[in-house]
């Protein structure tokens, strides 16, 4: 250090216990040429002050205390009874940043390695992309230190001394030889593009040849960088922010086999069933019929392979959200087993309804590492506009990538037919895309049809495949309709003669006209079976289906890929009416250009005038996306509370509020204002008395527990207003109305967030809704789904509700179901989509009530009914045709209805029927 140069920059990084009398270990694990040594507080003083450097910094990691009186430095916020060893170091050219005030201990996050300082520190200097202003981002270090700390349950408080002139540059910090030195498990092979490479890392042989033939041109860019700088072969954790296309899933697969061929368990968790069926198909064909890895899934359908998940029978398990959380707060040993999470689609965790799931499982697998159980995190999310500090929150690495590997021009067209976009060099442009002549109106009035109809004709004739996103399953269905119509195309024969017979819903016979005229759509109003058909036949690249209308779920990871989508509308139908974000309308546009399919893309929002256009433009394509943030909302913290408290055991009343902190929600809050915890206290505390009133927690001494009601109440699904009502009107049942099938009936009485959107007629036309439920459940159960009502129209859409399942359950046919409860056909129209969303709320809902009520009503709780009934809802079938469950080959809602209505009613009655006579029930195809 005595022969630096007046140009250097010195730093050293201390970290240790000591006092001004002690020696203390120095050294630095991110520069390669430091020496690590152990000097005394007096050598280290002189050497700081000798030194010709004309900037030095001196990083403390450590925790100093005791020593004889210091001379209180210049303009220093050490108040002046302090103890300090480094009399006059800091001044011009001299910084002195500590972990912690003069009277803090100093921290190190558990299992790292690294002090609290000293880890945020690296961080910050290694994920720089060039030299770093230390001075000028201490503010951010400091933030993180202190939300670090919180987690901890403990205040630290980083401090700077001194000054430098003109800010402090650090160069890039690579890792060097000291840095292998100290963590020789991070030194690893650097591959190239080429796949083969991979079998240097471990990955067995068979393996890396199924990725080569799936991935003839290599490895991209991002996945590189992932496997080379960022470890993910290596146990390290990682949040990835790209866009659709780039790589992502395949980080994970990645990730999932080295641990898989490491001896560790892998576990995938998307957001939607549909996703996680998606991928079991894949996966289980890929690593497992072909691979030999035991792949099993965890969605909540009823024959989900949850016994195998808790026992740990599995290599790679794919689960939903909700599943997972669900499973691992009522058995946490299930954690210890899990080597590596990935977590598909993590922007979740900004979603209102959703993602209050996805924070509360993450935090519960962070907080595991205060019992050493770690498990490797890779966060796979769309586009984001910043990180918010999710990642350090994860303490996992970031990697965020902007570009697209295919190419995307996007823009907004007017109803003039004016195209303003930019295209793939970033140019903004505008042409007259499609005539005026051409846009013509179609209806009665004007609407986006006008010019959807001539736009698609356009892109169709250059050979494009084109989604069209509608924001509703109307919407949809009615431009598949009329792009059929209208364009003249072949029909998608192959498609056709795949669709399910029997039990067919209104939307069966309209995909059926869409499909004869060459387009289809994708909406819930689809069985799981024609989604299926739909999204192959999109896929084929032979296929002659060359248009979807869609709803905005396909955007969500489904694959189907496009070369243009057109975005008719920009705002959400539901209850608040929302416009998309930037980041869902990318998201949207993310589906045009998918490498492998289309050397570029292009995405077109619909405006009406040039007004709009101009606006949607500066909105949308010129916008910038939002960063991401935690659905926490201060109003729902008694729901968040209790499920905390369900993910713990005993624990000091006083530490309660140490759990909130815990949350990614905390976290940002923490890091925001220290003393968030300390002001949220008054308000826990008060939550806990009133848990403690309703006999949900426990007091023992000084600590609290969820007593085994509250536990019921923090595992459910349930918000915890929706709790108490339940609890509220099962404790007044009689024994002899706690029927299975009547708390499906009352289930329909929770708040409607929890039960979802009724479409209902105005006025009284949906008066009828009453008696039906009173023919079907009683007026017993009628009479309490009024309670809380807040007017007719909710008591009435409860009754609607109760009345489609009770006919569901039963067997009654799809198209009788719309048709008895759809009031006209402008509103108030059920559809397949609404029993199947009625059944799932319900039958998601009821698992969580039977917890609850196995602690009320002891042996009254009809806990084997609530099974079946949960199994109906799925299915939709009588509690007599269950049986037929247990055959081999999975058959539709229809044909299980067709031998339930032939009186065959378990699998040995099937095999006694001759094949004519399964032909004349299920069709050639299916019979054999």
């Amino acid at each position: 250090m005595n022969a630096a140069s007046e140009e250097d920059v010195v730093v050293f990084s201390f970290s240790g216990h000591g006092s001004h009398d002690h020696r203390i270990a120095a050294y630095d694990t991110a520069l390669s040429d430091l020496t690590r040594t152990s000097v005394g507080m007096d050598e280290l003083a002189a050497a700081f002050k000798a030194t010709k450097a004309k900037a030095v910094l001196c990083i403390l990691d450590c925790c100093f205390s005791g020593g004889a009186p210091a001379k209180v430095l210049e303009n220093s916020p050490v108040p002046r009874d302090a103890t300090f060893p480094f009399e006059g170091l800091v001044g011009e050219g001299r910084v002195l940043l500590a972990a912690s005030t003069i009277d803090q201990p100093a921290y190190e996050i558990p299992g790292t390695r690294h002090g609290i300082l000293t880890k945020a520190l690296l961080d910050l200097f290694m994920a720089a992309d060039g030299p770093l202003d230390v001075l000028g981002t201490l503010s951010e270090v400091m933030r993180t230190v202190q939300a670090e700390a919180a987690r901890l349950g403990v205040t630290q408080t980083p401090v700077l001394f001194g000054s430098v002139t003109g800010g402090l540059l650090i160069p890039k910090l690579t890792p060097g030889r000291l840095f292998y030195e100290a963590f020789p498990e991070r030194k690893q092979i650097v591959i190239t593009a080429d796949i083969n490479d991979l079998s240097q890392l471990g990955f067995p042989k068979p393996v890396v040849e199924k990725w080569r033939s799936r991935y003839p041109q290599g490895l991209n860019r991002l996945q590189l960088e992932a496997v080379n700088r960022y470890g993910i072969t290596h146990g390290e954790s990682l949040l990835v922010v790209a866009p659709t296309s780039a790589g992502k899933t395949f980080i994970g697969e990645l990730s999932a086999a080295k641990a898989i061929t490491d001896g560790r368990k892998a576990v995938f968790l998307l957001p939607y069933k549909a996703l996680v069926n998606e991928k079991f198909d894949q996966f289980a064909e890929l690593y497992g019929e072909k691979l030999g890895m035991r792949v099993i899934r965890c969605s909540g359908d009823y024959n989900d392979d949850v016994g195998l998940f808790v026992k740990g029978k599995y290599d790679l398990a794919l689960l939903t959200y909700e599943m997972f959380l669900q499973i691992v707060v009522a058995n946490p040993v299930t954690l210890t087993r899990i080597g590596l999470i990935v977590v598909d689609e993590a922007q979740f965790i900004t979603d209102p309804t959703r993602g209050i799931n996805v924070e509360l499982l993450l935090t519960f697998v962070l907080a595991a590492a205060d019992k050493g159980i770690a498990p490797q995190i890779i966060a796979l999310s769309a586009v984001i506009g910043d990180a918010n500090s999710f990642h350090l929150w994860l303490r996992a690495n970031l990697l965020m990538q902007t570009e697209r590997p295919v190419p995307l021009v996007e823009g907004v067209i007017d109803r003039t037919g004016v195209f303003q976009f930019i295209d793939e060099n970033s140019n903004e442009q505008t042409e007259q895309l499609i005539p005026p002549y051409e846009i013509q109106v179609r209806r009665d009035k004007p609407s986006a049809q006008d010019l959807i109809v001539p736009l698609v004709r356009r892109l169709v004739a250059s050979d494009e495949k084109v989604i069209v996103f509608r924001n509703a399953r109307g919407p949809a269905q009615g431009c598949a309709n009329y792009l059929a119509n209208d364009l003249g195309l072949p029909p998608v024969s192959d498609a056709l003669s795949q669709l399910p017979d029997g039990d067919r819903s209104s939307a069966s016979h309209s995909l059926r006209e869409s499909l004869r005229g060459g387009t289809a759509f994708h909406n819930s109003n689809l069985t799981r079976e024609e989604k299926v058909i739909v999204e192959r036949a999109f896929r084929d690249p032979k296929s002659p289906l060359r248009v979807l209308a869609a709803t905005t779920t396909v955007a969500a990871g489904i694959n189907t890929p496009a070369s243009t989508v057109i975005l008719a509308e920009n705002e959400f139908i539901g209850e608040d009416g929302r416009p998309f974000t930037v980041a869902e309308y990318k998201n949207m546009a993310g589906r045009a250009g998918r490498l492998g399919f289309n050397e570029k893309g292009k995405s077109i929002i619909y405006a009406e005038t040039p007004t709009e256009r101009y606006l949607l433009f500066n909105k949308y394509v010129r916008g910038n996306l939002e960063r991401l943030q935690s659905s926490f909302d201060p109003r729902n913290i008694n729901t968040w509370l209790v499920r905390l408290l369900a993910q713990t055991g005993r624990i000091p009343r006083a530490e309660v509020s140490n759990l909130l902190v815990n949350t990614y929600a905390g976290y940002l809050e923490a890091r925001r204002d220290s003393r968030w915890r300390e002001r949220m206290k008054a308000q826990i505390d008060a939550l806990v008395t009133r848990m403690i009133s309703l006999d949900l927690i426990e007091v023992a001494g000084d600590s609290i527990s969820l007593s085994l009601l509250g536990r019921a109440c923090g595992q459910s699904s349930l918000s915890f207003e929706s709790a108490m009502r339940l609890i509220e009107i099962v404790k007044g049942l009689p024994p002899h109305i706690v029927t299975a099938t009547n708390l499906m009936g009352l289930m329909q009485g929770l708040p409607a967030e929890e039960m979802g959107y009724t479409p209902l007629a105005k006025g009284t036309r949906e008066s009828v809704r009453t008696n039906q439920a009173i023919d079907r459940f009683g007026p017993d159960i009628v009479r309490l789904l009024q309670r809380y009502a807040q007017d007719q129209s909710e008591f009435y859409g409860r009754c609607k509700r109760a009345a489609v399942l009770f006919d569901w359950v039963a067997g009654v046919s799809t198209e009788k179901i719309e048709g008895d409860f759809t009031t006209n056909a402008f509103s108030g129209r059920v559809e397949y989509g609404d029993i199947r969303r009625f059944a799932d709320s319900t039958r998601y809902h009821l698992q969580s009530a039977s917890n609850i009520l196995a602690v009320l009503l002891l042996g009254a709780n009809p806990q084997k009914g609530l099974e079946q009934m949960i199994t109906q809802l799925e299915v939709g079938l009588p509690s007599s045709a269950l049986g037929l469950m247990d055959l081999p080959v999975p058959l539709t809602r229809g044909e299980y209805m067709k031998l339930s209505s032939a009186g065959i009613m378990k699998p040995e009655e099937v095999w006694s029927k001759t094949d004519i006579e399964l032909q004349s029930l299920l069709g050639k195809t299916r019979a054999d």
